[in-house]
């Protein structure tokens, strides 16, 4: 195992695309389950299983209500928010991930499309999520 480790190090090592900051995008991705509402699990089907299955994407750009919020108003959002992106992704016809980097923790941050549409639009309709930027990112849900 430690080879097959050691091996997969140096192949990605030896990339010379490593260093780039977005990896792309992927069409077809399929839902799994949702962490919270900016973070879902899916499966990639056409890579291996070692880096296609069960793959944490976060999503790109937006702030959401935290599941043990600071107050009882954010924590029972983020559940809201989470129940409705788990309804919209699990009948999603295509999920589509793009602009892909790689976060910490090993997961990916990327947009997130449900059927062409980017989910960051739905999410901030509802309520659910806010735009962030460099210069912004905090939110009181507490308000």
């Amino acid at each position: 195992m430690h080879v097959l480790i050691g091996l997969l190090m140096v192949l990605m090592l030896a990339n010379p695309v490593m260093g780039q900051t977005d990896y792309g995008e992927y069409g077809g991705a399929i839902f799994i389950k949702a962490i919270d509402a900016r973070t879902i699990i899916v499966d990639l089907p056409e890579y291996p299983a070692l880096i296609g299955e069960n793959i944490k994407v976060r999503i790109n750009g937006i702030t959401t209500p935290n599941l043990k919020g600071k107050c009882k108003k954010e924590t029972k959002l983020a559940i809201r928010a989470k129940k409705f992106m788990e309804e919209v992704l699990k009948d999603a016809e295509v999920i589509d991930i793009e602009n892909i980097n790689r976060g910490i923790y090993f997961q990916l941050v990327a947009d997130v499309l449900v059927n062409d549409e980017n989910f960051i639009i739905r999410l901030v309709e509802k309520g659910y999520a806010v735009k962030t930027s460099k210069k912004k990112k905090a939110h009181n849900w507490c308000k």
